[in-house]
């Protein structure tokens, strides 16, 4: 296991504000499933959102945490469109108070909170969920069982948990231990899988944006002053992490009665 700092990388990644160069490979690889308004850190699109917002089962007045939530646009957007409560955790400082600014211009102030945690140590009551989010996040988590452990706690009996990951068949240097299948894991920790999908075209559109992103990246590090060698390591060590995924899965699992 690489012992990297990941609070102070995830710190200094969404320190600066949403990056132009960022939105136009998202727009330019994925087109209209790129959720362009949210400013995603990730690999998520509109159809894997359309479709968490139907899997969710949320009612209004519902509390929904998303866990690695980064500045915070998919939690809002389905905090929105199922009319609940939202509560995001993240590692980075910088992206909460980018995420706090986001539920602001959502309208959503008065019923989403933001607040430092991982996904070991949420902070968040036993059972008060009904449920909880993880985009493409929980491969950064070092324990996997004991992080899906936590997500069961804070979910109530009946309650759901929807998340994209990876599967792996080769460890990725620079990443901490990742899974060949995450469905036993899932099922010792109290959940009952429901789906568990291989989502639509993820090798080609991570390969291209992963080149593109190489491509530009001296555009990239010049909007945050980062040093262009520094970020190309990053870029490099990023590209060759596609290699050692078998595919990347969208979960629905549903916390046992």
């Amino acid at each position: 296991m690489v012992d990297k700092n990941w609070t102070k990388i995830f710190t200094d990644g969404f320190r600066g504000p949403a990056s132009p160069g960022h939105h136009r490979i998202w727009s330019a690889v994925y087109g209209d499933e790129y959720p362009a308004a949210l400013d995603t850190h990730s690999y998520i699109t509109v159809s894997e959102l359309d479709r968490m917002a139907e899997d969710c089962l949320l009612s209004a007045g519902d509390r929904l945490a998303d866990i690695g939530c980064g500045r915070g646009g998919p939690g809002i957007w389905l905090a929105a469109r199922r009319d609940a409560e939202l509560i995001g955790i993240d590692i980075a400082a910088t992206a909460l108070e980018a995420a706090c600014e986001k539920a602001s211009a959502f309208g959503l102030a008065d019923r989403a909170t933001f607040q430092l945690g991982s996904f070991t140590d949420t902070n968040i009551a036993t059972g008060s969920l009904q449920a909880v989010m993880s985009i493409d996040a929980l491969l950064f988590a070092a324990d996997k069982a004991e992080a899906l452990a936590e997500l069961a706690r804070i979910t109530a009996p009946g309650g759901r948990l929807l998340m994209t990951t990876w599967d792996y068949h080769t460890q990725p240097d620079g990443r901490p231990p990742q899974l060949s299948d995450h469905r036993p894991v899932l099922e010792a920790a109290g959940f009952s899988v429901l789906t568990y999908a291989e989502t639509d075209q993820w090798r080609e559109r991570q390969y291209r944006t992963n080149v593109l992103m190489i491509e530009s990246v001296e555009e990239l590090a010049a909007e945050d002053g980062r040093d262009p060698a520094e970020l190309l390591i990053g870029l490099k060590e990023m590209l060759a992490t596609n290699d050692c995924m078998s595919r990347r899965v969208y979960v629905v699992a549903e916390h046992r009665r």
